[in-house]
């Protein structure tokens, strides 16, 4: 059984890569796909006030809002996907290859409403009430996988987790941030030492940012599923807490 623990979560990272990898790549191509856009609608130049001018218009901009809408969307969708794919390597083991989009699909439009609540929420609360918004935060952070395991609707998610949350927020809450921290440091190392060398190296501009995206590309492709099978971690550990396995 796969523990709420850091050693839990990485033995359950472990057994479910081979079965998430392609919905994580997916997901880390469509991430670096949206920043490569962006940036070719930005000028390169050395002009902080010029670049942040018309950062400030691209954001103002039809283009930015409908590039902001596909990558939510196919984010979400496979997100989704991933958290399949882990919750049924914890429960199974193997299974087909890409059983995960299935599911997915089925709860895209429920989970594409309960997203938008949980942020819109979650971020007035933050900017609001800094506390409060990080404990509303942790209480609905289940949400996606009680949505994908349970199929419950986008609203009954939120309550679902809060249920699950109520008594181990701060045990779980703890856990996904250390976890998400991990997973963080890795693309910031490498954008460094690898931005460094291409730099002493002589490449040019466009030639590295290339370079740097596709590097970053696999290493997210990797990383990304940490913080789900965290979550998962979390909702099986929740749910033997009240001996009400699925």
């Amino acid at each position: 059984m796969f523990e709420a623990n850091l050693g839990g979560v990485f033995r359950l990272y472990r057994a479910a890569l081979a079965r998430c990898w392609f919905p994580a790549l997916l997901l880390a191509l469509c991430w670096g796909a949206a920043a490569t856009l962006l940036n070719r609608r930005l000028p390169a130049t050395d002009d902080f006030f010029l670049w942040a001018a018309q950062a400030q218009a691209l954001m103002w901009s039809g283009y930015f809002w409908r590039l902001l809408v596909v990558t939510a969307v196919l984010s979400v969708l496979f997100y989704c996907a991933i958290v399949a794919e882990i919750y049924a390597a914890a429960m199974r083991g193997g299974g087909p290859a890409l059983a995960g989009f299935a599911p997915a699909l089925r709860v895209l439009p429920g989970a594409l409403v309960a997203a938008t609540v949980f942020l819109v929420v979650t971020s007035l609360a933050t900017m609001l009430f800094v506390v409060p918004g990080a404990f509303l935060w942790g209480m609905w952070q289940l949400w996606l996988v009680v949505l994908v395991v349970e199929r419950t609707g986008p609203i009954a998610s939120l309550q679902r987790s809060w249920q699950l949350m109520t008594g181990a927020w701060w045990r779980i809450t703890t856990l996904v941030t250390i976890v998400t921290f991990i997973a963080m440091v890795p693309p910031l190392i490498l954008d460094a030492v690898l931005g460094s060398f291409l730099a002493f190296s002589g490449v040019d501009l466009a030639r590295a940012t290339g370079i740097m995206t596709v590097a970053g590309g696999l290493l997210n492709a990797l990383l990304v599923p940490l913080v789900p099978a965290a979550l998962v971690a979390a909702y099986l550990d929740r749910l033997r807490s009240q001996v009400v396995l699925p």
